[in-house]
């Protein structure tokens, strides 16, 4: 089932010429692919006859309902996020732009509580979506209820202070059904930021 809903969105974002909420849909497909694979070769392993041997040999296990434990989490709100930042080398006090896009493989609605460590020590933000706030180092998403399959893009505007190499990776907290809080971390991004030269300064100037 998932596996057809992620095709069927994956589709509906390339016409829509989205193709980059389709690349990510189909990374979440990838990885139902890989999990039911993964639960039809143990299905085998359960199926399997015993292998007669002089030796003491292991009983076949009872299947149990914990071998659908990797889709499980496909039953209630299941937050997933993809970094995107354009540029990866720039200058300090540039502005940089930096989107995350949440979308939500879960049956079940979510609501997002915040953007935790959204950007490195170094850097500051400037702008937000306005229907959310900078709070220290985070940004607070207010609740926002995000339904399953749906997308919701954070694009931010920050500038580095110092230069160096620095990696971003927040962490999106959310809170399912249930009331439980969960998190989720997307694959980490990594940003140079060089010092501006005196060439560059009086270029800028001018």
């Amino acid at each position: 089932m998932a596996e057809r809903t992620f095709q069927a969105s994956a589709g509906s974002y390339m016409q829509a010429k989205h193709p980059e909420k389709s690349e990510q849909v189909r990374r979440l497909l990838e990885s139902v692919k890989e999990e039911r694979q993964l639960a039809m070769s143990l299905t085998e392993v359960l199926h399997a006859p015993t292998i007669t041997s002089t030796t003491t040999s292991f009983s076949s296990p009872t299947p149990t309902h914990e071998q659908a434990v990797g889709l499980e989490r496909f039953e209630h709100a299941d937050i997933q996020a993809n970094l995107i930042l354009r540029v990866k080398e720039v200058n300090v006090g540039e502005d940089v732009s930096l989107a995350i896009e949440l979308v939500n493989a879960g049956k079940a609605p979510a609501l997002l509580i915040k953007v935790d460590e959204v950007v490195p020590e170094g850097f500051d933000i400037k702008e937000v979506p306005e229907t959310y706030v900078v709070e220290d180092s985070f940004i607070n998403m207010k609740g926002k209820r995000l339904n399953p399959l749906k997308t919701e893009d954070v694009k931010m505007v920050v500038k580095p202070l110092s230069k160096g190499m620095f990696i971003i990776k927040p962490r999106i907290l959310y809170i399912d059904e249930n009331g439980k809080y969960k998190s989720h971390e997307p694959e980490p991004v990594t940003i140079t930021v060089k010092e501006l030269g005196i060439k560059g300064w009086i270029k800028g100037e001018r």
